[in-house]
């Protein structure tokens, strides 16, 4: 089976749930296996794919989780070797073994065998296993109910109401941060510190009335910009965590700290993420090294850090590219932040829109304020003593770049200016959403482009951000006729 790589892990578990796979079973290295109950499905969004399952390898029957990957390889890659969660698991099943190695290793240093299922298909189920992959890929294209239908409509009616749902959508992340502002404004004055207390701050600040002096203090336009950038880069599957952790350690203790330097920032990261590993003596020297440094710069601060640390099992590298997982994003925001608080970037940024009036040199000076090109032994690392095949060129590219600049920079920039009183400037903001154009696509707004037969209005990110809404909001909602495309096609 050639596209092995490529074989969706749900398939396999289709063949596990209905024993498809013959009885006569043995470990990669020769150990024979009898299964004596597949275990059941595992629903929650991390850990092992069975729980509870009884399995006989060799003369031994053991009760715990099972684990299934399309490779062998996949147990690292996903992240698992570093888990707690799956440290019960007692058999590690993969379509094709794609190492030398006939076990895993877990967390808690235990040997798990390997079963590869690929010999104890019938060619039957191994074409079955083609036509099923095949049918996936055929299907997993976006769903609109309009979409054989919506061809007669104008061409610039959609467009118009295209715009106006990404002006909205604009609109509703400016009174998203115009709220946290606030909540930062009281968090500042009750001397309340985040995440150890949680407060309801709807009544104070419905009965509170906040000026434009209230806004004045620059560190609260960081921790927002902070607060933003760190969600952004926990994608969807570490947003919350990410937000979680520039809430925990905010702005006010990094720009406390002594001789603040980027390796200092990183540092603080990782401890208060509790990913930081607990041993740090290790064969590689490299590895050791950096965690030795960076251990020597958390034990000079510490002390003076009095909130939480976080739990390192809510990190989630499962199913996740090794670029994309958290300690990547970490060795980011560190960069990022380093550009906030030494460099002072909020206030360049404020320069920069105000001294470039040619819309293309000011998109290019803000993206190259994002841009972090890959540096230190991050480059080289996608985790703690686990190195990369090529060294990453780019912790942030271009592409997540824009993101950055259109769903952050913009919003808050716009807010900023509204609320010092510079409405020209605010309108500028404005006017540079409505005329920016991205560099890269997206895979739901390519669909969704292409279903209402528009051309390259994809890359503008006014509607860029309105297809976003449409779809997320109004299609797979069914609210079709709510939807002013959807009340022509269906009345």
């Amino acid at each position: 089976m050639k596209t092995n790589s490529k074989i969706p892990e749900e398939l396999l578990y289709k063949i596990w749930e209905e024993k498809r796979i013959d009885s006569s079973l043995t470990t990669a290295d020769g150990i024979s296996i009898e299964i004596l109950d597949f275990g059941v499905r595992n629903n929650d969004e991390a850990g092992p794919d069975y729980r509870h399952a009884r399995i006989k390898i060799g003369n031994i029957t053991f009760t715990g989780d099972v684990e299934i990957d399309t490779l062998h390889s996949d147990w690292k890659a996903h992240g698992h070797n570093l888990n707690q969660r799956y440290n019960k698991v007692i058999l590690h099943a993969v379509l094709s073994n794609d190492s030398s190695y006939p076990f895993v290793v877990t967390q808690s240093g235990r040997k798990v065998p390997t079963l590869s299922l690929e010999g104890y298909l019938s060619s039957s189920i191994k074409q079955n296993l083609q036509q099923d992959f095949k049918a996936i890929q055929s299907e997993d294209e976006i769903k609109m109910p309009c979409s054989q239908l919506n061809h007669n409509i104008d061409r610039r009616e959609k467009l118009s109401y295209i715009k106006s749902l990404g002006l909205l959508r604009f609109r509703k992340k400016c009174e998203k941060n115009i709220e946290r502002l606030k909540e930062l404004v009281l968090l500042n004055e009750m001397h309340i510190k985040e995440p150890k207390v949680f407060h309801d701050f709807h009544k104070e600040i419905s009965e509170r009335e906040l000026t434009q002096k209230d806004f004045e203090r620059l560190e609260f336009w960081q921790q927002l910009y902070y607060e933003q950038l760190f969600e952004a880069l926990g994608y969807s599957k570490n947003k919350d965590i990410m937000l979680k952790l520039s809430k925990t350690v905010d702005i006010k203790f990094f720009k406390s700290v002594a001789q603040l330097n980027k390796e200092k920032i990183e540092s603080i990261l990782f401890h208060v993420s509790g990913m930081f590993p607990d041993v740090v003596d290790i064969p590689n020297e490299e590895t050791s090294e950096y965690m030795r440094n960076s251990l020597d710069l958390w034990t000079s601060v510490k002390n003076n850090y009095d909130s939480g640390v976080l739990n390192k099992n809510d990190w989630n590298f499962f199913k996740l590219r090794p670029q994309n997982f958290p300690t990547i994003r970490i060795a980011a925001g560190a960069r990022l932040l380093e550009k906030i608080i030494i460099h002072e970037q909020f206030i360049r940024m404020i320069n920069i829109f105000k001294q470039h009036s040619d819309i293309n040199k000011l998109i290019t000076k803000l993206r190259n304020e994002i841009i972090i090109k890959g540096e230190g032994y991050w480059a080289g690392h996608y985790n703690f003593n686990k190195e990369t095949k090529t060294k990453l060129n780019y912790f942030i590219g271009l592409g997540r770049a824009d993101e950055i600049v259109i769903n952050i920079i913009l919003p808050i920039y716009s807010v900023y200016f509204e609320i010092h009183g510079n409405k020209d400037m605010s309108q500028k903001v404005l006017d540079l959403f409505l005329n920016y154009y991205q560099k890269e696509g997206n895979h739901l707004v390519d669909q969704v482009n292409d279903t209402l037969g528009l051309r390259n209005e994809k890359f503008r990110s006014v509607y860029y951000q309105g297809m976003i809404d449409l779809f997320r909001n109004y299609c797979i909602k069914n609210k079709c006729t709510e939807c002013e495309i959807g009340k022509q096609v269906f009345n």
